[in-house]
Order: structure tokens, then sequence, then C-alpha cells
């Protein structure tokens, strides 16, 4: 009798130790989706709060702006005079529609990249669903978790939406040559490949040869991995889907060509080869061209994992000790999406951090996937770690903050439509930034210092000088790089 009780009463205990155990897991799940909806909160005020900062944000939002104000529909200008021949308008294009729906504001303009990153993400989540995860949210809070992706997510950049055409081409082609369609019918896949070729179509508006490259690399590795690509080939071409795309992107690009001759030469000559072959590049014509040494980008990778790079050391370790033909066919192939645009930019000298963005994707779900299969008390210690990291970043806030104005003209306008009086001009003695045409627009007047000033073209103004030349006449705002002064 007694030996029954004490077995009844040790099982108890044992299903009573699950039973919290398993509490104790849902627990940690649960933090991780509150501290993630935090993350997203945080975001939306950055989006709001932050101004645009030289010289990418407030670059790309004053193009957009004139894209709106000036009607620069067919040809992005980077300014009044100067059309911009770097990228393809689909970013811009998404900008000025935000802001001509909500105004001319930051989160007007950065708008567009947050809903591409939703999308992304929703995407992620398709994936996983793939990888037979019970719980395929957790793709959320790695992805949120990212730098890379969290600052990408929320700021006037073309690489949101590029990485969400890439994200998008790459889960419709693995619908059409996942081994689960081997038995279907060829037609029973046309929507996923024509779905495919759409984003291929698009993705010539988004960065151009760029994105076909980082959707073709993963796929060649992978149909190259396989030892079959002819038959992946087969599953993804279609000649309606090839059509598709180039009644996409062509119409555009021929009226581009024909409305700012040489633009073709210069984007697909200069930006998708001279840019990346020759180092130092002179041929930029809107900014300066980077030179990294090489493999700088395993640099930049480091940093947009940093959470996670533990997770992507330790699996790459076990990934070239292990045989990859034992892995299953979809980690292989997420693994072709995070390795080759990597390993293809370890050659290049011209790179900036933002070039390792599509590979967070893929890497998010196989770190999804091992969240979802962490023990219980390795688990505790991961969540305690995001939670910590999140709130760590949370308050820095203040600094964020003061770091971006200082590589903003918002408030030093802000200052001048404050103080000068009306009709005054804002004189700059300096070239303007990109965030002063943004803010200042029409009121900007540019004369350099060297030049005698002619007041009578305009009355009264202030200037915005250089901190090295302020000199001793009345300093209306200081700040980090230019202050606003009176006349002298």
């Amino acid at each position: 009798m007694r030996l029954g009780n004490v077995w009844a009463g040790s099982a108890y205990g044992v299903n009573a130790s699950a039973e919290e155990a398993s509490l104790s897991r849902t627990d940690y799940l649960r933090t991780f989706a509150v501290v993630t909806l935090i993350l997203l909160t945080y975001r939306l005020i950055l989006m709001w709060m932050l101004p645009l900062a030289d010289t990418t944000e407030a670059r790309y939002g004053e193009i957009a702006k004139l894209t709106l104000t000036h009607g620069f529909w067919l040809m992005p200008h980077i300014d009044v005079d100067t059309p911009f021949f770097a990228k393809p308008p689909l970013s811009s294009w998404a900008a000025a529609v935000s802001m001509y729906v909500f105004g001319i504001n930051e989160f007007a303009a950065r708008l567009p990249s947050l809903l591409a990153s939703m999308l992304t993400a929703w995407l992620a989540l398709k994936f996983a669903a793939r990888y037979q995860m019970q719980r395929c949210w957790l793709v959320l809070p790695v992805l949120a978790s990212c730098p890379l992706f969290f600052i990408s997510a929320g700021a006037v950049m073309t690489d949101a939406i590029q990485m969400s055409v890439v994200t998008a081409a790459l889960y419709f082609s693995w619908r059409c040559i996942e081994p689960e369609a081997d038995g279907r019918p060829r037609n029973a896949r046309r929507y996923w490949r024509l779905a495919f070729w759409t984003m291929v179509g698009i993705g010539a508006l988004c960065k151009g040869l760029a994105d076909w490259a980082l959707i073709g690399m993963p796929l060649f590795a992978y149909a190259m991995l396989e030892r079959r690509p002819l038959a992946i080939f087969r599953a993804l071409f279609d000649w309606a889907g090839v059509l598709l795309a180039l009644c996409i992107f062509i119409p555009w690009y021929l009226a581009a060509e024909y409305a700012n001759p040489g633009f073709l030469n210069y984007f697909i000559v200069g930006e998708h080869f001279s840019r990346f072959l020759i180092p130092a590049w002179k041929g930029d014509r809107y900014g300066n061209a980077h030179v990294e040494p090489l493999g700088t980008i395993w640099l930049f990778w480091a940093a947009a994992i940093l959470p996670w790079l533990g997770v992507f050391l330790t699996r790459v370790w076990q990934l070239f000790r292990g045989r990859v033909a034992q892995l299953e066919p979809l980690e292989r192939f997420l693994w072709c999406a995070i390795l080759t645009p990597l390993v293809f930019f370890s050659f290049a000298h011209n790179i900036i951090w933002t070039y390792g963005l599509t590979a967070i994707v893929p890497f998010s779900v196989m770190v999804a996937r091992w969240l979802d299969r962490l023990p219980t008390e390795k688990m505790k210690w991961v969540c305690i770690a995001y939670t910590v990291l999140s709130m760590a970043a949370i308050l820095c806030y203040p600094l964020i903050l003061s770091n971006v104005s200082g590589n903003s003209e918002r408030d030093l306008v802000a200052v001048f439509h404050r103080e000068a009086p009306a009709k005054a001009a804002l004189l700059y003695r300096l070239k303007p930034s990109y965030s002063a045409a943004f803010y200042g627009g029409d009121e900007i007047r540019y004369q350099p210092l060297q030049a005698t000033l002619a007041t009578e073209d305009y009355g009264s103004a202030l200037e915005v000088v250089d901190n090295a030349h302020l000199g001793a006449g009345k300093i209306y705002f200081r700040g980090t790089r230019h202050s606003l002064v009176s006349e002298r």
C-alpha cells in the first residue's frame, strides 16, 4: 500500500515537474512576444521622432520629395537640375506616394520601408512554415533584434524594398523546386512561377541587376549543390513569366533612356560593374566610392546579426564539420541564400554595411528553428539576454536622438523659422546638405563664403556657416557641424 502511494506520489511529482517546465517555457515564449511588440513600438517612435540624417536618409528623402513636388515621376532627381541615375525609381515612387497621402514628413518618407519589412517578416513566416516548425512566429523576435533589419525597417533607403523583393522571389522559387513539388504536374506550380518572374521584373525597378544577382546566386548555388541544374531551371522557366517580367520593367528603362540619354550606360556599366570591379571608382556622380579591405562584408555581417552571432558561428562550424548532403533540402537552400551574397561581396572593395541585408531573412528562419527546439533551461537564458539587449537599445534613445540630430539640419532650420524675419532667406555659405534641402526647401540660397553678398536679391537673411568660420556675429544656433548666425 505504501509502495503504491510512493509510486503514485513519484508519478505525480514527475507530472508536476513536467507541467512546471512547460509553463516556464510558455512564460519565456510570452516574454519573447511582448518584447518584440515593444521593439516594434520603439521602431515606430524612432520613425516619428528622428530627423532625416545625412547623407543616405536625407538624400533619398529629398529625392522622393522632389518627385512629388516637381513631378519627377519618370526619372528621380537629386536636385531640380540633376537626374538621379544611380537607382531605379521604385523606392522613390513609394516614398513620394506615402508623402502625398500623409504629408511631407519623416514618418511618411520612412513608412514604405516599414511596410516592406513587414512583408518580408510575413515571407519569413511562410518559409518557417515550410520548415515544419511548431512556433513559426519565433522568426519575428530574431528579425527584430538583428540591428541591420531593425535599422532598415524604418529608414529612407532602397534596401528594405530590395530585401522584400528578393525574399519573395526566393520563396516563390522554393515553392517551384521544393521536393514536395516533384510529384505534382508542372501546371500545378504555374502560379508560383509567374509570381517568381513578377518579382524578377519588379526587382529591375528596385535596384536593377543587383536584385537579379541576389536572386540568381542562391538559386545557382542550390542547383549545383543538388546536382540537378537542368531540372531546377525547367521548374522555374516559363515563357509567359519572362514576358511578364519584361513588360514590368522594359517600358520604364526605354522611356528613361529616351528622356535622359546616357542613363543606361551609367546605371548598368557604372553602378553594376565599375563600382565593384574598380577600387576607388571615380565615376560616381552622386557620392564617393567606398574603399574597404576585401572581406569587410563579414565584419558588417557580424554587426548586422550581433545578438545571434554565436548561433551563426556555431552553425557554420557544424555545417563544415558535417556532410552537407545530410541537411534537409530547405536548410541547404537557406544556407545558399545566406552565404552566396556574403561570399560574393567578400571580393568587392566598394561595399556598404547594408549589403548583407537579404541574408538576414534566411538566417532568421534557421535561428528560429534553433529556438523552437531549444531546451527550456537554455531558452530561459536566451530570453533574458534578448530582453536585456532590447531594453538597453531602448534606453539608448537619447544618445541616438543626439547623434542623428547632430548629423541633420532639421534643428537649425527650425531655429531659422522661429528667429528669422518674415521673407528672410536661409543663406548657406557652404554647400547645403541633403537634409538642409529637405527641411529648408525654397528658402535656401547658396553663396560660398568667398563670394560677395548680394542681399538685394533676397532681402534679409541668416547665414549658415561651418563652425570654423563663426566670426563675431550673433549665433542663433550652434550644431555639431554648422551654425546659424547673423549676416556679417
